[in-house]
């Protein structure tokens, strides 16, 4: 069995079923010295989408996912530069304890683009279906808001 734990558009489980069908949600939890940025630029959802970065002083919010190994491997695969694409072990803190899973990032971090209504609203949505807490949205919206004025190159996918 492998772990996957989402933060992005994939915390949704209707949508992660589309894509892993296999995959069984686990339930909420974070990543330590993780946080989110919007740096990768998604033609599917029309702007920025959320991208994790190491930094120690933030925490990483999504949903822990599990299934047979095979059944994620479709989420290798990265429409951009595939050797951006970075699977990265990280330990996910549940209410269960402490759990080893893989995520996804892409490397380098380029700069911020401003991620559209819809995918604002779906990210919402998805965080409080799965029971995440407030701040889980908050680290998305500052993200956001706090993310700098200019706007230059990003990675595309």
């Amino acid at each position: 069995m492998l772990r996957y734990f989402a933060y992005g558009a994939n915390i949704d489980p209707e949508r992660m079923a589309a894509r892993v069908p296999e995959a069984v949600v686990v339930g909420p939890g974070h990543v330590e010295r993780y946080g989110v940025e919007f740096t990768i630029r998604d033609r599917e959802w029309g702007g920025g989408v959320l991208n994790a970065r190491e930094d120690p002083d933030s925490v990483l919010w999504g949903v822990l996912y599990e299934g047979p190994e095979e059944a994620f491997a479709v989420l290798d695969t990265f429409v951009g530069d595939s050797a951006l694409l970075e699977k990265a072990e990280v330990t996910v803190v549940t209410d269960a304890g402490p759990v080893a899973a893989i995520t996804y990032r892409v490397v380098p971090i380029a700069n911020y683009v401003r991620p559209s209504d819809r995918y604002l609203s779906h990210v919402s949505r998805a965080m409080k279906a799965q029971g995440l807490p407030p701040e889980a949205l908050e680290a998305v919206l500052a993200a956001d808001r706090d993310a700098g004025l200019g706007q230059g190159p990003s990675i595309v996918s």
